[in-house]
């Protein structure tokens, strides 16, 4: 099965099926859903092992990423950023300007493919972007940079966060490119630390412990799935765009409210849908699993990177805000706005408006990541 067989098969699915929605979301699926298989022969391979487990992470990636969602392009580049930031973090890895550089580097890469995709678009080119994975992929080397400065430091300099996560001199290129590569969540996410990547090719499950990955993996595989029903269901029928048309302005108050609440929900069922597919398929390779307590239940790394019920039914702006794309908000958090702030100080005004404009920045060029 070649991939221009795949493809057509793909356009012929979403056409026939899911509504037309564009066949670069759909090969996101399918490649996600393939993960689930993947993430069973991964979990076969002996702890004693780390080297292969590091390779077929890094083989898996290439496949889904670069064959079945075609970004050939896209996977190039991040080869070559992930490479480049690897090479950086050897040649200044006794320098606490290490983080700073990596953080730079990796950014102005990010976002000279986010402009070049901008551009794209405005002409009605693009069918494949790659910036969403550029996206994670920031987020990780970044923090996996701070992380190696954080294990040169002093433990009592360090954060809580900090002593969790700290990492001893720069990992060997094999390890690094199985935790930046990382396939169950390589496309969609969650952001992780390389510690807690670390844990998971460590620990040798049992049956017991195999057993309840499973139902948590597959309990949150189901999630995603409904939400896609969701979307696929009504994508068409609720839109933001229908909010500017005469149809729209001659309805009643009370009926725009509720179509405006439902279409922003119908907009977040997407996000819902790949992040709690990628969720589960990362929790079935046992990433985020840190033994049991004393209760005989899993102790788990939230690598959730969303609480739906809080983020639909929240009851402040707040913990909507800290239940959405907890991923990124983690990672400005511990990795910029901490950076930034002068420890035993409180909050920081210079800090505060330092970290938006960073995650304005993360996010891509378009002005209204800048108003909000």
């Amino acid at each position: 099965l070649d991939m221009q067989t795949l493809n057509l098969l793909l356009e012929q699915l979403s056409t026939a099926y899911l509504g037309g929605i564009p066949v670069d979301r759909v090969a996101t699926v399918v490649a996600v859903l393939m993960s689930y298989g993947m993430a069973h022969l991964f979990r076969l391979i002996p702890a004693k092992h780390p080297y292969t487990k590091h390779m077929f992470s890094i083989l898996a990636t290439a496949f889904l990423f670069g064959a079945v969602q075609e970004q050939t392009v896209g996977l190039t580049h991040l080869t070559a950023g992930s490479l480049g930031l690897y090479l950086i973090m050897l040649a200044l890895e006794s320098s606490h300007l290490m983080p700073y550089v990596v953080f730079v580097v990796a950014m102005l890469h990010m976002s000279y493919s986010q402009i070049r995709r901008q551009l794209s678009e405005s002409s009605g080119q693009v069918v494949f972007d790659y910036t969403g994975a550029q996206m994670i992929f920031v987020i990780k080397v970044t923090s996996l940079a701070f992380c190696i400065s954080d294990g040169k430091k002093n433990v009592g300099e360090l954060s809580e966060y900090q002593k969790r996560n700290a990492i001893e001199g720069v990992p060997s290129l094999t390890e690094y490119l199985g935790y930046v590569f990382f396939f169950p969540g390589f496309a969609v996410g969650p952001a992780f630390e390389m510690a807690t990547y670390r844990r998971m090719i460590c620990f040798e499950g049992t049956p017991f412990v195999w057993s309840r990955l499973n139902n948590k993996a597959y309990k949150t595989l189901l999630v995603g799935l409904f939400w896609m029903v969701v979307y696929v269901l009504y994508a068409n029928e609720y839109t933001f765009k229908y909010m500017v048309t005469p149809s729209f302005a001659q309805m009643g108050f009370v009926h725009k409210a509720v179509y405006l609440c439902l279409s922003g929900m119908v907009t977040r069922a997407a996000y819902y849908t790949a992040w709690k597919m990628s969720e589960g398929a990362c929790a079935l390779a046992g990433l985020g699993y840190d033994g049991i307590d004393e209760n005989g239940e899993l102790r788990w790394t939230d690598i959730s990177n969303v609480h739906i019920m809080r983020v639909e039914f929240g009851s402040s702006i707040k913990e909507l805000i800290d239940s959405w794309n907890i991923g990124t908000n983690t990672w400005l958090r511990h990795h910029v706005y901490l950076r930034i702030a002068t420890p035993g100080k409180g909050s920081s005004f210079k800090a505060t408006v330092l970290t938006f404009l960073v995650s304005a920045w993360w996010h891509g060029f378009y002005p209204g990541y800048y108003l909000t």
